[in-house]
Formats: C-alpha cells, sequence, structure tokens
C-alpha cells in the first residue's frame, strides 16, 4: 500500500484509478451507513476522494490509508445528515400561502408599520456603536455563542445578558413602549 500511495503522490492517476477502485466499496458502506440521500451521498463520496488528494501528502502513515477514508466519510456523511435534517421539505408552497383577504395589510396597517420600522431604526442608529454591535451579534441567524459574542465585543461572558437588558429597556423607553433602566 505503501508504494501505491507513493505513486499517487507522484501524481500517477494509475495509481489513483487503482486507490480509487480498491477503496471505493468502503467508502461507500461508510456512506450509506448513514442513511443519506443519492445525491447527499454522491457529495459526500466526490468531498471524500477531493480531501484525500489534497492531503495525501500529509499522511504520516499512508498505510492506514483505509482508516483515514473511513474517518474522512463518516465526518462528512454525519455533517450532510445534520444538514439535510436542518433543512424543511415544501410539498407545496402554496400550503403557506395566506388567504387573499389577509395576504395584503390595509393602507392603515402599512402606514403604521412602516413608521414603526423606521422609528426602530433610528432608536439602534441612536445607540453607542459597541451596543449596535452586540445587538447585531445577539440576533445574528443562525445564532452565535456567547463566548463567541464575548470574545467579539471584548466583554466578559456574564455581562451580555445585562447589557442586553439594559440596552431594550432603553430602547422601549425611547420608543414609549414602557419603563426604562
Amino acid at each position: 500500500m505503501d508504494q501505491l500511495i507513493g505513486r499517487c503522490r507522484e501524481g500517477d492517476p494509475r495509481a489513483w484509478e487503482q486507490l480509487i477502485r480498491t477503496y471505493s466499496p468502503l467508502v461507500w458502506a461508510v456512506i450509506r451507513s448513514q442513511g443519506l440521500k443519492q445525491a447527499d451521498g454522491e457529495d459526500v463520496y466526490q468531498l471524500t476522494w477531493q480531501k484525500l488528494f489534497e492531503h495525501i501528502h500529509k499522511l504520516e502513515q499512508p498505510g492506514r490509508v483505509a482508516a483515514w477514508l473511513v474517518t474522512v466519510a463518516k465526518r462528512e456523511a454525519i455533517s450532510r445528515a445534520r444538514q439535510a435534517r436542518r433543512m424543511v421539505s415544501v410539498p407545496d408552497p402554496a400550503d403557506f400561502l395566506l388567504p387573499a383577504d389577509m395576504a395584503v395589510p390595509a393602507p392603515e396597517e402599512w402606514t403604521i408599520a412602516r413608521s414603526d420600522g423606521e422609528r426602530l431604526r433610528t432608536a439602534i442608529r441612536n445607540l453607542p456603536e459597541e451596543h449596535r454591535a452586540l445587538l447585531e451579534l445577539l440576533f445574528a441567524e443562525p445564532p452565535l455563542s456567547y463566548d463567541y459574542i464575548a470574545a467579539s465585543v471584548g466583554m466578559a461572558r456574564g455581562s451580555i445578558g445585562p447589557t442586553r437588558r439594559r440596552i431594550l429597556a432603553k430602547m422601549r423607553g425611547e420608543l414609549g413602549g414602557g419603563k426604562t433602566g
């Protein structure tokens, strides 16, 4: 096996063909064990071989290429399976349409919403830069960890919640939505 890996490292296409032919069943078995759909499995298969191509010169134990392929294929398949679970399949987008009488707000509702939105944007613009940065991170999608936010804004993790409450209370007061402080 060391000799075959050596030939692959030298760029020998026949060696690559032999390596892929030898280990394809193993890679596919690992991918299928994660229950991926065919298209996702094919993507993981390609990615696994791409990663080997990119890292073959870094393999410290060429004789353990099978274990390396199993590890990479399994990690990528698990990652792809997690991504697939996060996606929501919508059989018919029409199922999510609102009835005609609810689809478009009345002109007065639209005007109020526009006015409220402008007031909110103004209140945010009037915040100190560090408060705007904190709110932006707190309301990011996907949500960020408090550890990441703390490091990003240079604040102790335990100070984030109390600071957020003070900022939002101040904004509520400015917008006329309640007490401040």
